[in-house]
């Protein structure tokens, strides 16, 4: 599966920090070798020597050990891996499924009503799995190890991670749900509060 990711702010990052191997697993973790193969990233602000800064250095989770750089500004090199780089502000401008994409991740917090998102699809892409909430019901919402269970890949091309809070709240409050009931309940979270 080949992977493109729009959007190389803090979600974006660590995506693709995770989906390379940049944060630490365990030598006993049976996904310690779990990798995707990311081809593509677009981002709007600062250009693909700045991007690969951003990845190298992080203030949370440290430097990443290997080596960077950038190739021209249309390509970062992670390594001995070189991942394509263009900094277009439409999901639409990039040749997503030309570049060898078949999901993007669609990390900018900015693409968030499905017609918005259909231009992914529109250049060839077969999947999009949004960072947040799609704000129009047009894409499955998952919480994993809550809903999971929901995503039908033959009809669900779009999906969303759901929000930070619903990923932090809805595992706690299902097993508290499944193992004592709720019937009422209130959290406060940053500036919202959701009752």
């Amino acid at each position: 599966m080949r992977v493109g990711i729009n959007g190389m702010g803090r979600i974006g990052r660590l995506a693709l920090r995770a989906a390379m191997g940049g944060i630490y697993r365990a030598q006993d973790d049976p996904r310690a070798d779990n990798r995707l193969d990311v081809v593509h990233v677009n981002e709007i602000k600062g250009g693909a020597a700045t991007t690969a800064h951003l990845l190298e250095f992080d203030s949370v989770h440290g430097r990443w050990r290997e080596n960077f750089g950038a190739d021209d500004d249309r390509g970062i090199v992670i390594g001995n891996r070189r991942i394509g780089f263009s900094d277009v502000s439409a999901p639409d401008a990039v040749p997503w499924g030309d570049l060898g994409c078949d999901i993007v991740l669609e990390c900018t917090g900015r693409f968030l009503k499905s017609e918005q998102l259909d231009g992914y699809f529109a250049r060839g892409v077969k999947r999009v799995i949004v960072a947040a909430p799609v704000k129009d019901g047009s894409a499955l919402n998952i919480v994993v190890g809550v809903n999971d269970h929901l995503y039908e890949p033959a009809r669900q091309r779009l999906l969303t991670a759901a929000s930070c809070t619903t990923n932090c709240l809805a595992p706690v409050v299902k097993v508290l749900h499944e193992a004592v009931g709720i019937r009422h309940g209130q959290i406060t979270t940053g500036a919202r509060q959701l009752v």
